[in-house]
């Protein structure tokens, strides 16, 4: 999209893409080629795009951490069970049946604990970090596009300063569609 835009911008001028504009469905990148159009000045563009790239960092930030921090408790919660349903069961040595089955039964907390943290939370916080470091790139390389047709560049340069970004298997992928269409 960035390249057409480009392609467009080197042809008919910055302000023909007002019109394409309005279709683009993301926020950050149709924020960006609207000030890229009012001609607002690239480093003031660049601030304002790496200032929101920074505090979509955070949020997600917070996010992953969250079920990270939750990993990190379940397990001691799961222990804590552990030990109340011990000392539950040393309670009632009277009865030296129920034992093996109360013992069994404590030991599920940290069973519970263990897995959930290594099962969901940290998975899901890593997850949760994965795909947010993809949107951070993602909207660096809208950012280094924008900057590129405001300065007028040739979109091949265009082209090629996106797919710097991109690792030599996703450029070839890329390379390969674009050979096809």
């Amino acid at each position: 999209m960035l390249v057409t835009f480009a392609e467009r911008a080197r042809r008919e001028g910055l302000l023909s893409l007002e019109d394409q504009s309005k279709d683009i469905d993301d926020d950050f990148l149709k924020k960006g080629i609207q000030l890229a159009i009012d001609g607002t000045d690239p480093e003031l563009v660049r601030e304002i795009m790496q200032t929101g790239i920074a505090f979509l960092g955070t949020r997600h930030h917070h996010g992953a951490n969250l079920f990270a921090t939750m990993g990190g408790f379940a397990p001691t919660l799961g222990v804590i069970g552990t030990v109340a349903g011990l000392v539950h069961m040393l309670a009632n040595l009277s009865d030296p049946g129920s034992m093996g089955p109360s013992i069994a039964a404590a030991f599920i907390a940290t069973l519970y604990g263990v897995s959930s943290a290594n099962l969901l939370f940290l998975p899901l916080a890593n997850k949760l970090k994965h795909v947010s470091s993809e949107e951070v790139l993602v909207r660096e390389i809208m950012t280094e596009g924008i900057l590129s047709i405001q300065a007028g560049d040739n979109p091949r340069i265009v082209e090629e300063k996106l797919k710097a970004f991109l690792a030599p298997k996703a450029r070839k992928a890329i390379e390969a569609e674009s050979a096809n269409v």
